[in-house]
């Protein structure tokens, strides 16, 4: 599980707020697998990631390209990165390959942390300069 703290801020309040669900997503996730051991829940938990983080992406990648940020298709890249691994786990997950959920929530969590906590503190000058609180 992941807890929020102030140091997963990066101190715009709509993205925080987009962080905060992501996490609560994927902690949900989590305690819904360690509790139930079926596929067709971790099928839709993986799906509903999936679509969370392809719209918090948008959000994110938007203003990316209307503040100019030097960083955007590194940025973006991981973007795609995540979002194909996370659909590659759910097609796997419908393929009947359910046995490997702990591995997938480890490593969905290991990245939004690490993603928060170096790759968007990169964004937080360009934001904030360009008027986002």
């Amino acid at each position: 599980m992941i807890e929020w703290d102030d140091k997963y801020s990066v101190g715009i309040s709509k993205i925080d707020d987009e962080h905060k669900q992501f996490i609560n997503i994927i902690n949900n996730a989590i305690a819904t697998n360690e509790h139930n051991d079926d596929p067709e829940e971790l099928k839709k938990l993986l799906h509903s990631i999936t679509m969370y983080a392809i719209n918090h992406f948008s959000t994110e990648e938007t203003y990316m390209i209307e503040f100019n940020y030097p960083e955007y298709q590194y940025h973006k890249e991981e973007h795609h990165d995540f979002t194909k691994k996370a659909i590659e786990y759910c097609e796997r997950v419908t393929h009947g390959d359910s046995q490997f959920a702990d591995e997938i929530l480890e490593y969905l969590k290991q990245w939004l942390v690490n993603h928060i906590q170096v790759t968007d503190r990169k964004y937080i000058d360009c934001f904030k300069r360009n008027g986002l609180k």
